[in-house]
């Protein structure tokens, strides 16, 4: 049955114009998803977003969405496990990368809440690819019109900088450290309802907000311990059955298998475990998703970028099933226009 559909998904890609045997065709969407921005059209947007204004070294994050893109010509269309097909399932478009018209992060952090504003009174779910973490923030807060937010999190990093005074918004401004403190302090998140996993490193003292809003953060160490089965059973407990977000850095996998970050930080979460982390979500309401801080340059070899390619699949495989649970309404992918 699951030969029969994928052998059916190709031959329509291939009869609707979709260049199936040349993936190297440049003029392909991520997935070789069909390019467009006319919302009526879409049901999930897989959207890259260039942003790349705080990254301390290391850098290339604005390059990230491309090079995913590129390598995710060989990801799908059928998921290897589950046999989810999102072509065959719903409209899915490639919206491409977003372009700024300031080089101001907080100018920058406006016009993603105003493009993403326009995702959600359409009703489209959201797969973004970046570009530096503070990308999540203005996304989020475009999601949580209905109310507060679930997150399952994947990172080195609890990107919460600050104190652990949690109301005082003078202390540290918008940037790739802090989204989520921002976030929980305007009531995007609800930080209960917030598992990050994989965190560990020199910047341990920006926990403590974690921890006194009530985020459960998993360290690597504690992952590693208690192994990748228990730790997601939990967390998946935690997010329990409300709206959520899956965000995942590309620092909290290790760098051995993910070199191309911009903050590597060792022994992390296996890019295996990852998978198996972003599969449990199937389990999850998850209405908005994102893998952020890939710097291709700074792993010449693309190994990174295939790795990532491979993860946002299993991601956009995610969103087409919290989907296919939120509605009844179904309407293929078309590339043929």
């Amino acid at each position: 049955m699951r030969n029969k559909a994928a052998g059916a998904i190709y031959n329509r890609m291939e009869r609707e114009g979709a260049p199936v045997r040349d993936m190297r065709a440049d003029h392909l969407g991520m997935f070789q998803a069909p390019f467009s921005t006319e919302l009526p059209e879409i049901d999930i947007a897989v959207v890259g977003i260039p942003l790349e204004n705080s990254i301390p070294l290391r850098v290339s994050t604005h390059k990230g969405p491309q090079a995913v893109r590129e390598w995710s010509q060989w990801m799908g269309p059928v998921h290897p496990r589950w046999g989810t097909i999102p072509f065959d399932t719903f409209s899915i478009a490639d919206f491409g990368d977003l372009s700024f018209d300031s080089e101001d992060l907080p100018e920058r952090v406006e016009e993603i809440a105003e493009v993403y504003d326009g995702f959600a009174k359409a009703g489209i779910n959201t797969l973004s690819v970046g570009g530096e973490h503070t990308m999540t923030y203005p996304i989020m807060r475009a999601l949580a019109s209905g109310g507060p937010l679930g997150m399952l999190m994947i990172d080195a990093h609890s990107d919460t900088g600050g104190g652990i005074i949690p109301w005082d918004d003078t202390v540290l401004a918008i940037n790739d450290a802090s989204p989520f403190r921002f976030a929980v302090m305007e009531g995007l998140l609800d930080p209960k309802r917030c598992v990050q996993i994989g965190i560990r490193g020199r910047a341990s003292h920006f926990w403590d907000f974690g921890h006194e809003v009530g985020i459960r953060i998993v360290t690597a160490e504690e992952l590693e311990d208690r192994g990748v089965n228990d730790v997601i059973a939990e967390a998946i407990a935690i997010i329990g059955d409300g709206p959520a977000y899956l965000s995942v850095d590309n620092d909290g996998i290790d760098p051995s298998e993910m070199p191309a970050t911009g903050l590597p930080e060792p022994f992390g979460v296996s890019a295996r475990d990852t998978r198996k982390i972003i599969r449990s979500a199937r389990d999850l309401d998850i209405v908005g998703a994102d893998f952020v801080e890939l710097s291709p340059d700074n792993d010449p070899t693309g190994q990174s970028t295939n790795i990532a390619a491979a993860l946002c699949f299993e991601m956009l495989c995610v969103l087409t099933e919290a989907r296919a649970r939120r509605t009844t309404k179904r309407r293929k992918t078309k590339w043929a226009r």
